[in-house]
């Protein structure tokens, strides 16, 4: 389940591809990712995260990234549905995920292994999911008027 929900890398904004970088982070024998802009004239850059998978959605989710015409989320079937219909989805599905992770931190705290490792990668990709319906859809289309 784990290698299904990595996600591939957004071009820049700019236009340009983008890559994920590792380097050594404060904590001694831990590592920090960033996604980085090929083009050094551009200079776009992610904010430090601890995952890759974390670093790469942010980047995709933020303005700094080229959003693709065809999104699709690898555990939720978003074809055919209009505009708010896909808000509706993208919402009820991130307010699960977040029940869900409240319920398994606080009942099993650090015991809750891959589950949250999922759980965790589900959420952020229902959150760039929501950035990329905000930035593809007028406020009118995911209102429904």
């Amino acid at each position: 389940m784990l290698q299904q929900l990595k996600p591939e890398i957004n071009f820049c904004a700019c236009g340009c591809e983008a890559r994920l970088v590792k380097e050594p982070a404060q904590q001694k024998g831990k590592f920090q990712y960033t996604v980085q802009c090929l083009d050094d004239g551009c200079g776009n850059e992610s904010s430090p995260a601890p995952f890759p998978w974390q670093a790469i959605l942010e980047w995709n989710k933020s303005v700094l990234s080229e959003f693709p015409d065809d999104f699709k989320i690898p555990f939720i079937n978003l074809a055919g549905l209009s505009a708010r219909e896909i808000d509706v989805c993208l919402r009820d599905r991130r307010n699960k995920i977040e029940m869900e992770l409240k319920k398994l931190s606080e009942v099993k705290k650090r015991q809750g292994g891959d589950r949250l490792k999922i759980l965790r990668l589900q959420l952020s990709w229902v959150r760039y999911g929501q950035s990329w319906s905000q930035h593809k859809y007028s406020e009118a289309d995911l209102c429904g008027a």
